[in-house]
């Protein structure tokens, strides 16, 4: 005679001569158990312990089994039923007992309030009205008690038509009724709520002789033709029809097409990605990312600002850019009737370049641009992590605050030229960590998501340029564009800091991101101080455009004919003497630069380190695009340039950019759109023919050219004398002179 079965527990400990197992499933008369190692399950290590050698281990008393050891919501639960038999939920994983908790929590609570129990002010009764304000007033309390208790929350609610998602799975007034009534029919014993799915529905319902038909179509239903349900309805009803030839018309059989869905919703998606996508789309696809990058070093667990991922993405929307000197119609007559007449009116799509905090899923910076993506874009959306951005959220008419601001340990981008070059560089100067991860992009899956954000994003609006052809039908895109160009970075600011910081993110568990910066929920502690961001010299210095080949005079440094001095020129220019130095700028404040200083004498400045700040009065707030307006000089310079077909390529530049620079300055987001290439282009450019124009000629040097030029007369050059007739003889009309008085009335120096 076989010995009687023995199943243990889901959560059971099973110890035998000191050694601790955990089962793992039963197969045919043998129980499954997994070694234990500081309570680390070992999943290569499996020992069957068969119903007689347990026998034979509980007769000598070397096994024992302590029952929901490793659950501690079985624990609870046992705590709570007071010594009673739990033995109908030992087979219920961790996910099912916790929610058994859950549910006896509010149970419990419900009817200590109904009592009058200390700590509760009203006695509620079973009416829909009591039971609402009951949870209204203890749902926050109930969610607290099970986080602390389990150390995560609970699921968020379903979805529901017509109604918010709730952020958490707390019951309505008629679900906890249904679980108060449940609740006292067992009573009031956890076992109450034990899931009966087993005993839902009636699982035989369809005819036996035309389930083995259903189950054969539906198969095929995983097919490299990809076929339709509306297919696998037809093959069913032909091979029915077959059937019912064979039988009484009393004894016929249909299938309706619901039990037919039903069984298509059930294949595995795999299986059908397989068939209709193929192996190595369906691989791709189903290939495992697990949790993404969680620790620093293996070891040290990822905090705030640790770990930054950026990106760059060309919006789904089209927005109009308009020409600064584009006039505005009066009224709105002729602003319809002239609309299509508008040549001023471009409908371009901007790239955004984003960086969110990969632990908080806060975004710490953000970029908008009509241009393609480039190193400078990718360097302001940078520089962007690093500032203050109160004044940004108050220019967007931000409820919330957006206090994401410090210097991260590491950035982690893709290969493309817009992360590389001065952007790269730049990373360097900060001091933070560079992490190319490769080209896959689950492999910067938290900011591959949030793209699916902005497209959240873009329909808000009209002019949605769609994804396809197809998608987008006869939409006409461009012409339905209605938001300003200026005005994209203001609606993103507020749709990012008032709507996506304070909705719950899966990724968090049902929590907000910004609730997330605040406080570490998952350790239930404040989180480490961030790294501060870089100060007003450390930022210019990082992000600001170096230009070569600068002297320092008499008077200290002129770039675009503006005198930059300090209080050390003199000593500098003293070590220097003929040799030149790079300067650092910044084209949006043009009060400061950086004059770097040569390694081999900066031992002469040991206070100063490697770079003197030099200023220039009057120069404070002033861009670079209003310093070259400003000066008539160079404008004429730039007007004969464009005459001559040579675009003055840096203005036109920040032309194009000039709403959405003047939207920026508003918001106190510094913006650096021009790359060092262009801008050392353009001072060579301009300091070479704009001085030549601003310079006053001096006066004719030498002596006159003959006894009657006296003072008062008006010189005549010739410098290029007038064609006068050869002689004959073929003699020079050129004479030479006894003295070497000079003709020329420039100096050899202006030459």
């Amino acid at each position: 005679m076989s010995a009687q079965a023995y199943a243990f527990g889901h959560n059971d400990r099973i110890t035998i001569d000191g050694v601790h197992y955990r089962p793992a499933g039963r197969q045919g008369r043998a129980n499954l158990l997994r070694l234990v190692i500081d309570n680390a399950v070992i999943d290569t290590s499996i020992k069957p312990l068969t119903d007689e050698e347990y026998v034979r281990l509980h007769s000598a008393r070397k096994i024992r089994i302590e029952e929901g050891f490793y659950s501690h919501a079985y624990q609870l639960l046992r705590d709570r039923a007071a010594g009673t038999d739990l033995s109908d939920l030992s087979d219920l994983n961790e996910e099912q007992l916790r929610t058994i908790a859950w549910k006896v929590e509010w149970c419990v609570r419900f009817n200590q309030a109904r009592i009058g129990a200390e700590g509760y002010e009203t006695r509620p009764n079973k009416t829909p009205e009591d039971m609402a304000a009951f949870i209204a007033s203890e749902r926050e309390l109930v969610h607290r008690w099970y986080i602390d208790t389990f150390d995560e929350s609970r699921p968020v609610g379903r979805l529901k038509a017509g109604y918010p998602r709730k952020p958490y799975d707390y019951p309505g007034a008629t679900t906890l009724k249904e679980w108060l009534d449940l609740f006292d029919k067992g009573d009031h014993q956890p076992g109450a709520f034990r899931p009966q799915y087993e005993k839902c529905g009636n699982r035989r319902q369809l005819d036996p002789r035309a389930l083995a038909i259903v189950e054969r179509e539906v198969r095929k239903f995983a097919t490299g033709n990809r076929i339709k349900p509306v297919d696998v309805f037809t093959r069913v009803e032909a091979e029915l029809m077959i059937l019912n030839r064979r039988l009484p018309p009393e004894c016929h059989v249909s299938v309706g097409d619901k039990a037919i869905r039903r069984r298509i919703k059930k294949l595995p998606p795999i299986l059908i990605d397989l068939a209709h996508l193929g192996a190595k789309k369906a691989e791709l696809k189903y290939n495992p990312v697990g949790e993404g990058v969680v620790t620093v070093d293996g070891l040290t667990k990822l905090a705030r600002m640790d770990r930054v991922e950026m990106d760059d993405w060309t919006f789904d929307l089209f927005a109009i850019l308009r020409h600064k000197h584009t006039r505005h119609v009066v009224t709105p007559g002729a602003r319809k009737a002239l609309r299509t007449l508008d040549k001023n009116r471009h409908s371009v799509r901007c790239t955004v370049t984003v960086a969110i905090d990969t632990v908080t899923k806060c975004i710490v910076g953000l970029h908008v641009t009509p241009f393609a993506p480039s190193a400078a874009g990718s360097k302001s959306a940078m520089q962007s992590i690093v500032v203050n951005k109160a004044a940004a959220a108050a220019y967007a008419d931000c409820v919330s605050d957006w206090p994401m601001m410090a210097r991260p340990l590491s950035v982690a981008t893709d290969g493309g030229s817009a992360f590389q070059g001065d952007f790269h560089t730049t990373l360097g100067k900060l001091q933070v960590e560079h992490l190319l991860p490769g080209t896959d992009p689950r492999s910067r899956g938290t900011i591959e998501s949030f793209f699916k954000t902005i497209k959240r994003f873009c329909r808000i609006f009209t002019g949605q340029s769609f994804s396809n052809i197809v998608e987008k039908g006869e939409y006409q895109s461009e012409a339905m564009a209605s938001l300003l160009m200026q005005d994209v970075y203001k609606r993103l600011v507020r749709f990012i800091v008032d709507e996506y910081h304070h909705k719950t993110h899966t990724g968090l568990g049902g929590e907000r991101p910004y609730q997330a910066w605040r406080y570490n929920t998952a350790e239930k502690r404040e989180w480490p101080e961030l790294r501060p961001p870089p100060d007003h010299y450390g930022r210019l210095h990082a992000f600001g455009l170096a230009v070569p080949n600068r002297v320092v005079g008499v008077d200290g440094v002129t770039y675009l004919h503006a005198v930059y001095t300090h209080d050390l020129m003199a000593k500098l220019r003293g070590y220097l003497g003929q040799r030149r130095v790079t300067i650092v700028t910044d084209p949006c404040n043009m009060f400061g630069i950086l004059v770097r200083v040569p390694p081999d004498l900066r031992h002469h400045f040991p206070n100063e380190g490697a770079y003197l700040h030099f200023d220039s009065d009057g120069m404070e707030g002033i861009n670079l695009a209003e310093w070259l307006k400003e000066n008539r000089a160079l404008r004429r310079y730039e007007k004969q340039e464009k005459l001559a077909g040579n675009p003055f390529r840096l203005t036109a530049h920040l032309d194009l950019m000039a709403e959405a620079e003047e939207a920026r300055r508003r918001a106190g987001v510094p913006s650096h759109v021009v790359s060092e290439e262009q801008l050392n282009a353009l001072v060579k450019l301009v300091e070479k023919g704009g001085a030549i124009r601003r310079e006053k000629k001096p006066a004719p040097s030498g002596a006159p050219v003959n006894g009657d030029v006296g003072s008062g007369s008006i010189g005549i050059s010739v410098a290029k004398p007038a064609r006068a007739r050869r002689p004959e003889g073929g003699a020079s009309p050129r004479s030479t002179t006894a003295d070497d008085d000079s003709i020329n009335m420039y100096g050899e120096d202006d030459e």
